[in-house]
């Protein structure tokens, strides 16, 4: 492949990551849920105890819930400023057109979920702040924003798209979630990411398979 594709690539994921600089309205949107869901899981928490093991579920249920917030604010805002239509007439594979703008998602739900670490560390009293999640951090949002830009492009034109972008995503998603919470426990219990390698192989699998049939159907979804 030319090089200058991947510099068109490359291109599209910094005009859509200064957009999102500029308005931050995906950044904003699950900053402001991921806080909220901590405070509330905090408060219940502290009734009830046990927030060391619940943390991870916790954590990556926040993020599963804020990053279909970000996608659908994403294709909304293309929708609505006739992104889409332009994104059809880009001189590029529509293959890599997906990889560009699941890139920029990627990019901007790990952003909010590193934001969020912080937070979640001071919510529920457990050390979040560990060299092992920059390694399981980016692998579960590659993985949910692969499979959400793509989904968030099928139902872009649908009446109620954020209720439906959710119900589409999760449950692809559960295999991905299983093996995050489950690496983010065993990171957390102390222990090293060779003690979580199973788990760090089925989100790269995951990330992986689904990222490589998002490619091959993303021009079908934009056609359609």
């Amino acid at each position: 492949m030319r090089m200058s594709a991947w510099r068109k690539a490359w291109a599209l994921v910094c005009k859509d990551l200064t957009l999102e600089w500029r308005t931050r309205e995906s950044f904003a949107a699950m900053l402001l849920f991921g806080v909220m869901a901590g405070i509330i899981l905090s408060l219940a928490m502290g009734r009830a105890g046990g927030a060391r093991e619940v943390a991870p579920g916790a954590l990556w249920v926040t993020l599963a819930f804020a990053g279909t917030l970000g996608l659908s604010c994403s294709m909304a805002r293309e929708q609505e400023d006739g992104g889409l239509e332009g994104l059809m007439l880009v001189p590029l594979n529509a293959g890599l057109v997906y990889a560009a703008k699941a890139a920029a998602n990627a990019l901007t739900m790990l952003g909010a979920g590193v934001a969020l670490l912080p937070c979640f560390s001071l919510f529920l009293g457990v050390n979040l702040l560990r060299p092992g999640l920059l390694l399981i951090l980016p692998l579960g949002t590659a993985g949910l924003a692969g499979v959400g830009t793509l989904l968030s492009a099928m139902v872009v034109h649908a009446r109620g798209r954020e209720a439906l972008l959710p119900v589409l995503l999760l449950p692809v998603a559960v295999p991905l979630v299983i093996g995050a919470v489950m690496a983010t426990g065993g990171v957390i219990e102390g222990g090293g990411l060779s003690t979580v390698a199973a788990w760090l192989r089925l989100m790269a699998a995951f990330d992986l398979t689904l990222g490589a049939v998002a490619y091959l159907l993303f021009a079908y979804v934009m056609e359609g």
